[in-house]
């Protein structure tokens, strides 16, 4: 038997040939997916490869990381966090296949989804508080490790928002920064900021998206509403506000988002006051992961606290 060629075992093409033929061969996918039409990749660096597949068996969307713990357990959160936003029946999501480890990475295999950038903001406002609406009475967390962007996160179950928040959120993130030398003695400042912005809230444990910005939803052309599809999850169950900051920081979204919200859930007065310390826990997560002038947006944000 003839090895395989390294070169060609990390040509896309046989990496996409391998990955499902893994599927057919867990019965994840029909058998005529193992027949590749042709595929587009979307991104392709030292973290992640992302392809949009056609096989003769259907279109899938697959991720694709190198092969570490970290790696198998973000395919395995992804595809729990995208299966519970689909057991509240609220917004769409793109639907999980299979994941796996074929020794060389880890994977995962999503159903494609042709998606537009704009379509009916309103329903979308509408869905996510339908989500929101979803909570739980185990307290602040989740049951499993997320993800938001390459950051782990920790889900412990906490009694406090107040305290899950600064300690599982905020804290880590600036102890991060202030290793690497970028935030040298903010942690303080900031927590204590942020504790009396927070002021004892308590709200309802709602199930979140983790990382709803723009680039983590779509919308289905093919159908009449142009249905939303929300995608990229973080999940863990907190405060509503901090998706509703989130879709406020890298661009707000059209009004009619905000509109069909409030139609289904209010969104108190006071989330003007607790937007800040929302959003500061995603600028500290870009200047961990970026740097550059997202660590310049966080003293700033943290200047105004």
């Amino acid at each position: 038997m003839t090895a395989t060629n390294p070169v060609t075992r990390n040509m896309p093409e046989y990496v996409i040939s391998r990955i499902l033929a893994d599927g057919v061969d867990r019965r994840k996918v029909k058998a005529d997916a193992a027949s590749l039409i042709s595929f587009s990749q979307h991104l392709d660096n030292e973290v992640q490869q992302q392809y949009s597949v056609k096989t003769q068996g259907g279109d899938f969307f697959i991720k694709r990381w190198p092969c570490s713990e970290q790696a198998l357990e973000r395919a395995s959160a992804e595809t729990e966090g995208l299966l519970r936003i689909l057991t509240t029946n609220s917004v769409s999501t793109a639907l999980p296949l299979y994941y796996g480890d074929d020794g060389e990475s880890i994977y995962l295999v999503l159903k494609h989804l042709p998606l537009a950038v704009h379509g009916d903001w309103k329903l979308a406002g509408r869905q996510i508080a339908e989500m929101h609406s979803s909570t739980t009475s185990k307290g602040y967390g989740y049951d499993s490790v997320t993800f938001c962007g390459d950051t782990r996160l920790d889900n412990s179950w906490n009694a406090s928002w107040t305290d899950f928040y600064l300690t599982q959120r905020l804290q880590p993130l600036l102890r991060m920064l202030n290793e690497r030398g970028d935030l040298i003695g903010y942690e303080d400042k900031v927590l204590s900021a942020a504790e009396r912005r927070l002021n004892g809230h308590q709200p309802a444990a709602s199930l979140l998206h983790g990382d709803l910005w723009s680039g983590n939803i779509g919308f289905i052309p093919d159908t009449v509403s142009s249905r939303p599809v929300i995608f990229d999850p973080g999940c863990f169950y907190g405060d509503a506000e901090t998706d509703l900051a989130m879709t406020e920081l890298f661009g707000r979204f059209p009004q009619a988002f905000y509109t069909g919200y409030q139609e289904v859930r209010e969104v108190a007065e006071e989330y003007t006051e607790r937007r800040a310390v929302y959003q500061l826990f995603h600028l500290l997560n870009h200047a961990v992961l970026f740097g550059g002038h997202y660590l310049i947006q966080s003293r700033d944000a943290i200047a105004r606290m």
